[in-house]
């Protein structure tokens, strides 16, 4: 059996429900539930890497994946604390979360020649 490419295992449902929460936010549930779905999904998201990001990069690389990673903690620690009652003015989980937002949108456009040589690659692959 073929297996499917990671983008298609991870990367493109991290972005699917990463949107779907942002939508979701005025239905309480709905919003919880994706965001649960989408820690499970980033963690598998990093699972899949065949090297972790911050071994052996650049310094600045791995800064970036450090504040991307604190970031990404600090937006569920915060909606588990909205989910257990704390008011908002307390937490900032949407200022958090719109940071993770931003740092998702950087994140792809530094890695965007990577995705389009995977895909080239990929097509490539299939017409042989």
């Amino acid at each position: 059996m073929r297996r499917l490419p990671p983008a298609a295992v991870t990367d493109v449902p991290v972005l699917v429900v990463t949107v779907l929460a942002w939508l979701t936010v005025a239905l309480f549930w709905a919003h919880v539930a994706a965001g649960l779905v989408l820690v499970a999904l980033v963690a598998l998201h990093l699972q899949t890497r065949h090297r972790l990001p911050w071994r052996g990069a650049p310094p600045r690389h791995q800064l970036a994946y450090g504040m991307f990673i604190v970031a990404a903690t600090a937006m569920a620690a915060s909606g588990l604390l909205r989910l257990a009652g704390v008011p908002p003015q307390y937490v900032w989980h949407g200022g958090i979360s719109y940071t993770v937002l931003g740092l998702m949108a950087l994140h792809v456009w530094s890695i965007r020649r990577a995705l389009r040589a995977r895909v080239r690659r990929r097509k490539g692959i299939q017409h042989e």
